[in-house]
């Protein structure tokens, strides 16, 4: 029999709930002994077989599960080298890891980072192809879902039907191309001058929009613009993306039930992130450009709603050349941001043709 120091523990005999106050004695290297009184001495041997380890977790202390429901329960979360139980199981390796600064620092920047690029990439990506995968049948209900809220908010056009024909003639013209949509007018309300892309092939002019316009080319911007989110299926994805990682689940699963019923009013709230915005200014631009319009008519009408809406664009301008942390966080481009950029596409193509 080896002789070591013995360590006090609690045991559990598997036979009664009641717990012994015992000792645990090395008997040689590969069993021990567990002693304890219950009336008369008691003691009984367990080989490293019968013995599995679990280590300290938390604020609980290393256990051995026995056979036949017994246990120990040892008193320290130091474990002596004589108990013949594998300290690299997977419970052995948490304790470690509880105690081990640098392995805690490095697993909380993994689960931020993680989490940081499934919401940042893994979301919109999830979105993106959940929107391209939805059949047509299923935008149609979701788009006229949309519409009638926004229908709700909204009153009739109050526009003449000349003004209307000239427009959706411009539109069919210049910007449908061979996907034209179906362009209709409301009197926007509280909604003021707005443009709305919705996943039934509808967009929706505001009669303030119309009225803001100074110019037929500033609205044939704002048309492209919207024609790019649709194509495009932006509204979708955002929508989709604002339901968090619930649509995780759909995209592996496939099961889009449930997006019918949540996806409407999420159409109409949600509004575009940056990379969306850039993408259909890119696009408006391209188009107006290729089709000999100047692109200052969409810088203009830009400029004209922000100011009409209370922004400072002056302020925007001196404060998007030295990008705060909190325009790093926002999810919508500024409009001084995006009007200069306008700008910069204009001056690009000037000076080309110089």
């Amino acid at each position: 029999m080896m002789t070591m120091k013995s360590i006090p523990i609690i045991y559990y005999d598997g036979v009664v709930s009641k717990p012994h106050h015992a000792t645990l004695h090395p008997f040689d290297q590969e069993s021990v002994v567990v002693r304890y009184h219950d009336v008369v001495e008691k003691s009984h041997r367990y080989h490293e077989d019968q013995m599995n380890f679990i280590g300290a977790i938390g604020q609980r202390n290393p256990v051995i599960e026995l056979e036949n429901d017994a246990r120990i329960e040892l008193q320290s979360r130091e474990v002596p080298d004589w108990i013949p139980v594998d300290h690299t199981s997977f419970h052995s390796k948490v304790w470690k890891l509880e105690r081990t600064p640098s392995l805690i620092l490095f697993s909380v920047v993994f689960i931020l980072v993680l989490g940081f690029s499934v919401i940042k990439w893994g979301i919109p990506s999830a979105a993106k192809m959940i929107a391209f995968q939805l059949p047509e049948n299923t935008l149609s209900r979701i788009g006229s879902q949309a519409e009638e809220y926004v229908n709700d908010y909204t009153k009739p056009t109050k526009l003449s039907a000349e003004r209307q024909e000239k427009i959706k003639s411009d539109y069919l013209k210049i910007v449908a191309g061979d996907q034209p949509a179906h362009l209709k007018f409301r009197k926007g309300e509280d909604l003021g001058a707005n443009a709305l892309a919705l996943p039934n092939n509808t967009i929706i002019l505001t009669d303030e929009l119309v009225e803001m316009a100074h110019s037929d080319q500033e609205i044939i911007g704002v048309l492209a613009h919207e024609q790019a989110h649709l194509l495009k299926r932006h509204s979708l994805q955002q929508a989709i993306s604002s339901l968090g990682f619930s649509i995780l689940y759909v995209a592996i699963t496939g099961d889009s039930s449930d997006l019918v019923a949540t996806l409407p009013i999420a159409v109409v709230g949600a509004g575009y992130s940056r990379e969306f915005e850039r993408e259909s200014d890119i696009y408006a631009l391209h188009l107006m450009h290729d089709k000999n319009i100047e692109t200052g008519h969409f810088a203009n009408l830009l400029q004209r709603m922000s100011e009409e809406a209370g922004e400072d664009v002056s302020k925007d301008e001196k404060s998007s050349q030295f990008p705060s942390v909190l325009d790093a966080l926002s999810s919508h481009p500024a409009t001084a941001e995006r009007v200069k950029s306008v700008r910069d596409f204009e001056a690009k193509y000037q000076s080309n043709l110089q």
